[in-house]
């Protein structure tokens, strides 16, 4: 899959499925992303359906959570300022309902665990990175001091909580699919926190290891093996709960679902 995918439409949001490889928004130039898609979408359908003035205006689409460009995906945007302003504060309460299959390289001793941890982004290579308490409590000026004694400058303030709940679902010899719930929204928390425990997810250029990178490269797999597969809200304006799930296009996880 390389389109967006409209799974739901009204007056209030849009949700979609993103395919791996598109940004949510910012992309290159030549390069589609979720946002612009979106407005393409509405803005061909009002030219459409509506009459007068009101089919020119350009529509108003916005992103309130991202997916990284890798990982497939639900992806809820809201069509007007009162439906953003509501997604947001379901987030920051975590109201919201965030679940994502990852395909781990190794398997947990424990088939289901919450696991927490304190987590940066680091300055000098971007990434996310797992620090101790002790760590964390070092932060002044930006920046933190390791066991090490080396001192770290970060991204985006202070290190954050990081806490997930997880729990395998299917399992070769090799590998474990975990079903995620994600309980905070830090960055690239899923790919750094299993990574940390030596599980990194299959594919994952980033934070994964030379084995599990050879291994997706026996299975031919290029993109991520991680999809946001289910995300809940409440309706911005109705105050309905709502569900929306996707079963993933990546091939390795979409194997071991079909199983």
């Amino acid at each position: 899959m390389n389109e967006l995918k409209f799974l739901y439409d009204d007056d209030d949001i849009l949700v979609c499925h993103k395919p791996a490889g598109m940004a949510t928004e910012g992309a290159k130039p030549g390069q589609m992303d979720v946002i612009s898609a979106a407005r393409n979408f509405i803005a061909r359908r009002n030219r459409e359906n509506k009459g007068g003035r009101q089919r020119d205006l350009p529509p108003y689409i916005a992103s309130v959570n991202r997916l990284d460009k890798p990982v497939e995906g639900v992806l809820v945007l809201a069509k007007n300022k009162k439906a953003a302003s509501s997604l947001a504060d379901q987030i920051k309460k975590r109201d919201v309902k965030k679940y994502y299959y990852a395909l781990c390289y190794g398997i947990p001793d424990t088939r289901k665990e919450t696991i927490s941890d304190y987590i940066i982004r680091r300055e000098d290579t971007k990434k996310a990175f797992i620090v101790t308490k002790q760590e964390a409590e070092s932060y002044k000026d930006e920046s933190i001091t390791l066991k090490d004694g080396s001192r770290v400058r970060l991204i985006g303030g202070s290190p954050k909580k990081a806490d997930l709940t997880y729990e395998i679902v299917r399992q070769t010899e090799k590998t474990a699919l975990l079903s995620i719930h994600l309980g905070s929204g830090r960055f690239h928390q899923i790919r750094a926190q299993m990574a940390f425990r030596g599980f990194p997810i299959v594919a994952d250029n980033d934070y994964g290891s030379r084995e599990s990178l050879e291994y997706a490269r026996s299975l031919m797999v290029k993109d991520i093996c991680l999809a946001a597969y289910r995300y809940e809200i409440i309706h911005p304006v109705t105050g309905r709960s709502m569900s929306f799930q996707i079963k993933p296009e990546n091939s390795a996880i979409r194997m071991l679902l079909d199983v």
